[in-house]
């Protein structure tokens, strides 16, 4: 999915959905046979209900920065930023799933400025979190990208 050729007004969205098929297409579930069909691996929004640990969930942060391509243009540049959150059952399966997305992102940054116009992806951090009271443990992995929309 590009996000040129879908249109300005559902960018936002766009974005989610795209990390999310790639995450998805190219993350191996670590209980794909036990899941229930009901489920899914990667979503984008916090779960409401009981789920099946591990997961993971893609988030539109926002945007923070938006400038004009010019005085007299329809382009604009968006930096976006995009929460990637693996939810596991332990440190080590949290880990090892952080790790495969970091090296698929970091392969495909080439790709993603070309297809995608998603340009300057970089990781502006990672965090370990803790969930008191709980066995799930979960990695917060955030990313932006520079987006030029319009012609």
């Amino acid at each position: 999915m590009a996000i040129s050729s879908i249109g300005t007004t559902t960018f936002l969205a766009d974005t989610v959905i795209l990390i999310r098929i790639e995450i998805q297409n190219n993350i191996t579930d670590p209980v794909s046979s036990t899941r229930p069909s009901s489920e899914k691996f990667v979503v984008t929004a916090y779960p409401q209900r009981g789920v099946t640990y591990p997961i993971i969930t893609v988030v539109d942060k926002g945007l923070t920065d938006y400038r004009k391509g010019g005085m007299a243009s329809t382009v604009s540049y968006h930096t976006l930023g995009i929460e990637i959150r693996v939810w596991a059952r332990n440190v080590k399966e949290r880990d090892e799933l952080a790790q495969a997305i970091y090296n698929r992102f970091r392969t495909r940054q080439v790709t993603f400025s070309g297809t995608e116009k998603m340009h300057d992806y970089k990781v502006t951090g990672m965090t370990n979190v803790d969930e008191p009271g709980t066995a799930v443990k979960s990695k917060i992995f955030t990313v932006q990208f520079l987006e030029i929309l319009g012609e």
